[in-house]
């Protein structure tokens, strides 16, 4: 459901790759900032690549720059984003972390990850209730989505069209020529 997307570095120049991670530690950044240690570990590609696609679309609000030491890289400074669409991209990233964790708990009784969703829950519901309309949206679709799944549904494009609307309501940033 979530946690699929994974950077193609063989592909991409140097350059590429040092944007590609400053995005990548942004969003790390702001995961810490808004939601701790707990929010770090939920650091996903998906969210990343999330934050890099708005921050293109807008280009013409530019992120901010900021340099930092860090658990997994403590020998020298990186350089990271800061930006609006990098913490909303971290938002999203807890939302969709704490419903996967919830969803890994109904469909395979995981306790740890029943844990790690209760160490998130109080900041989905700060998310949720911020992006209300995003999270009815998220919630109606994982809904269908699980009954699909109960019921063994073989439609692939039943079950890929609820994760499409949860991808529509995460993707859209603002209401605006980008929607």
């Amino acid at each position: 459901m979530f946690g699929y997307i994974i950077p193609n570095y063989d592909e991409l120049k140097v350059k590429e790759f040092k944007h590609y991670h400053e995005f990548y530690c942004g969003l790390c950044q702001s995961l810490k900032k808004y939601a701790g240690l707990r929010g770090q570990i939920s650091l996903t590609y998906d969210m990343t690549f999330l934050g890099l696609l708005l921050s293109s679309l807008y280009e013409d609000e530019p992120a901010d720059m900021s340099e930092c030491r860090c658990v997994a890289h403590p020998k020298k400074k990186h350089r990271y984003v800061i930006s609006k669409y990098i913490d909303y991209a971290a938002d999203m990233n807890v939302l969709m972390t704490y419903y996967k964790c919830m969803d890994d708990w109904n469909d395979e009784k995981k306790f740890l990850k029943v844990v790690y969703g209760k160490l998130l829950k109080k900041k989905e519901k700060s998310i949720a209730l911020r992006y209300e309309e995003k999270t009815n949206i998220i919630l109606e679709n994982l809904a269908s989505l699980y009954m699909a799944e109960k019921a063994q549904s073989q439609d692939l494009d039943e079950v890929s069209g609820y994760f499409g609307k949860i991808c529509e309501a995460i993707f859209e940033y603002k209401n605006d020529e980008w929607s």
